[in-house]
Order: structure tokens, then sequence, then C-alpha cells
């Protein structure tokens, strides 16, 4: 039976345990499945009093090696068992703390395959830099040409949340490179004396088991000597477009009923334009603003409502607009990619504002309003170039080789479009 969506065999139906953490007392529990997760069942051995942490440690030894189980107290027969979170297999030190670590995803070996629009190779045992993220330090990965695997190592021994925080960026990326779901099928780490511990759970999300895409099809890969720009730019995207890199592993992981994916990617879309605010402009000059203003400003006897009013529309002439936002955002991306990708981009800014209002306003008496959430198949079209939008945009924040845009440009168009050939928004 798998543990929690990994492939960690249990040797026998029943543990014997000694507890690490308060909460819990020594003794031996049978395990129960109850979906896709195991419980320790042993009456009067799990405590779920106030005060104490939620996580309960214990230490057992499966198939003669030392092993660590974390988990959290949980309703049973009347009972409080234990649910099992996260395995541990070649250590029982609760606090230990790692050098490196080695973990598979699917689909990896794909996205490590080198096509001719990828330009220059990198080397193939050139090593990666991870940058540092939250409390993580930055890290060297071993990412070879036609990779199973990637390895991360840290320069001093860290926690295992460190390896965690980087691997589950890093996994973010290669969804998006792939455009399909890429779970965590093992991970490897090695602590400060050199051995060895398999971590069975913990993944962010379940392996899916997905047929493995061919490496033509995805949107880019990990062999262009451009791929330390790429990482560069994926971990600052991380850390100043949030939540754009989470939505994007999102809308592939979890994707949802239409209605939804197309708020989440309209959020996306507009984080994206907020943080390009820079390159536009209010839609009126100073000059063509100013006969407005003094318009507005010989107005008299105005109660406080109407003044407020005036003060908006004041603040309107010199704040840059969401749509002029969009258009500079649109603009970042050179007008043939938008071709291959078969999205009619003025088509798709007029219909992208008015989903956009509709989410934002929610009111039938405002452009696009409540209206949208009728239209289904509008709204279908709307998502899947919203993606097309995302996916281009990065690509090219990023710094992925030009030819290689104009391919995955060319691919979401031929997966994505087809759908609505004949449309006013794809051609």
């Amino acid at each position: 039976m798998p543990l929690y969506a990994s492939t960690f065999q249990w040797p026998d139906p029943v543990t014997s345990f000694v507890s690490l953490s308060t909460g819990a007392r020594d003794g031996d529990a049978e395990l129960v499945e109850k979906g896709d997760r195991w419980i320790l069942k042993a009456p009067g051995h799990f405590s779920g009093a106030t005060g104490q942490s939620e996580q309960r440690i214990l230490s057992t030894t499966l198939n003669g090696e030392p092993a660590q189980i974390r988990g959290s107290v949980f309703a049973i027969d009347g009972d409080l068992g234990l649910r099992v979170d996260e395995l541990r297999v070649g250590s029982v030190e609760p606090d230990a703390e790692y050098v490196s670590a080695t973990a598979n995803f699917e689909h990896l070996a794909s996205a490590c395959t080198y096509r001719p629009e990828d330009g220059a190779a990198r080397d193939a045992n050139q090593a990666l830099t991870f940058p540092a993220l939250d409390d993580a330090p930055g890290m060297r990965a071993e990412l070879p040409c036609r990779a199973t695997a990637i390895t991360l190592s840290a320069d001093a021994p860290v926690p295992l949340e460190a390896f965690e925080a980087q691997l589950t960026t890093f996994q973010d990326l290669l969804t998006f490179a792939a455009d399909q779901p890429c779970g965590r099928t093992s991970l490897i780490l090695t602590d400060r004396s050199g051995n060895d511990v398999r971590v069975f759970g913990r993944e962010k999300y379940q392996p899916f088991n997905g047929k493995t895409r061919k490496p033509v099809e995805f949107s880019l890969r990990f062999v262009s000597d451009q791929t330390q720009r790429v990482i560069d730019g994926w971990w600052k995207a991380r850390d100043e477009l949030l939540p754009v890199t989470q939505i994007i592993a999102g809308l592939r992981y979890q994707p949802g009923y239409v209605e939804a994916d197309a708020i989440l990617s309209a959020a996306a879309i507009e984080a994206l334009a907020t943080a390009a605010l820079g390159a536009s402009r209010p839609p009126l000059s100073v000059e063509e603003a100013e006969p407005i203003i003094t318009a507005l400003d010989s107005l008299s006897g105005m109660n406080s409502a109407q003044s407020e009013a005036i003060a908006r529309l004041k603040g309107d002439l010199h704040r840059t607009i969401f749509r002029s936002k969009v258009e500079s955002l649109i603009q970042g991306v050179a007008p043939e990619k938008w071709r291959f990708s078969r999205v009619e981009v003025d088509e798709w800014i007029k219909l992208f504002i008015k989903a956009r209002n509709g989410i934002a306003h929610a009111a039938s008496g405002l452009p696009g309003g409540a209206n949208i959430w009728k239209e289904s198949e509008l709204l279908r079209r709307i998502r899947d170039a919203n993606w097309i939008v995302i996916t281009l945009v990065l690509l090219t924040q990023l710094g992925v080789p030009d030819a290689a845009i104009d391919r995955a440009a060319e691919r979401l168009g031929t997966r994505y479009g087809v759908r609505h050939s004949g449309t006013p928004l794809f051609t």
C-alpha cells in the first residue's frame, strides 16, 4: 500500500514505536488505511491536549533500518491515532540536517532533452545555482542532460525544509516547462555523516503518472546555455511576482471549474501587468489633461459626494488604467510570436478586460459585469488564451531563446487554438 502517494511498502501491519516528542507514549500500533493515507491505531497512546505541538514524532525500525514517523493526531474508532504525514528511513534524529538532496520528478528527463531551437547547449556537466529563497540558502544543482534526477548541495548542513523550499520552486518551474503536472517520485537526503535518508510522503502534489510528453511539446527545456538565466528569473519571480508562479502550478495540478481557472489566470495576468507598470503611461499627457482639470476646478457649489467624484476623475487622469497595463504587457512580446500562437491580441484584450471587470466588479451594470459568468464557451476561450499569454510573457521575461519561444508559441496555438478555431479570439 502506498503512503500518501509514495511507493513505500510497510513490512508489517503492526509497528512498534518509541516516542520522540510530547503527546505520544511508546507502544505498538496497527496500520490502518484511510483513503490514500495511513493511520497508526494505538488506543490510549496518543494525546491531543491543548498546548501540545500538533506534530508527533516516533522512531521505529523498518526492514532492519532505523526510521522516523511524523504525523498529527487523528480520530479513529472513538480514540486518537496518528495520521502519517512523513516517513524518513535511514535515521531517527529528529533535528537532522543534510548536505545534499536528490529528487526524481515526472517528465524531468524529457525536459532535459536538447532540441535545435534551444540554441547553444550548456555543458552537460555544468553545475547550476539555485538562488537563496526565503530561509533557504543558495544551492548548487546538478542537472545533466537526459537527467532522471536533480541533486542539490548546500555549503553547510541545513534542515530538510531548506531543500524542500528549493525543490518545490524547481517543481513549479518544471510544471510550467512541461505544461502538465510533474509530481516528485522520490527524495533521498544525505546527512552530515554521509548517511542516506529516504523520505516518503511530504510531497507538494501527488505524482500523476501521466503519459510522458514528447520533448518537442515542452514550453522550455533545461539544456540551453541560458538555463541559469531562466532559473534566476524564475526564482526572482517567485519572490517579486507572488502569487504568479504558484498560480501557474495550481492551474496545472488542480484544474478546477472553467470559472475558477479564468479567475486564477486573470489574477496572474493582472499581477504581471501591474509589475510592468513602469513601462506604461497614463491615458493623457499633462498638457492634454490640463484643460479638463481646469474645467473641473471651476465647478462650484458641489456637495461632498460630487466633490469626491471630481477628485476621483482628476486622479484617473494621472493614473495608468488597467487596459494600458495589459497593452504594455502584450507589447513586451514580439508580434510574430502572437501570430504563431493564433491568439488575436486585440480581441483578447477586449474580452479579457470584460472578464476581468466581471470578476472585479461582479455588477451587471458595469462593463463586462456579471453576465460574463453565463457565457461558458467564451470563458473557455478566454481561459485558454490567458494561459498562452501567461506562458509567452514569462518565456520572454525569463530570457528563453527566441527560436524556442517561437516553437512554444506554435505548440500552444496548436494545442489550444484548435479547440476554438473559427472564433474571433483565435485564428
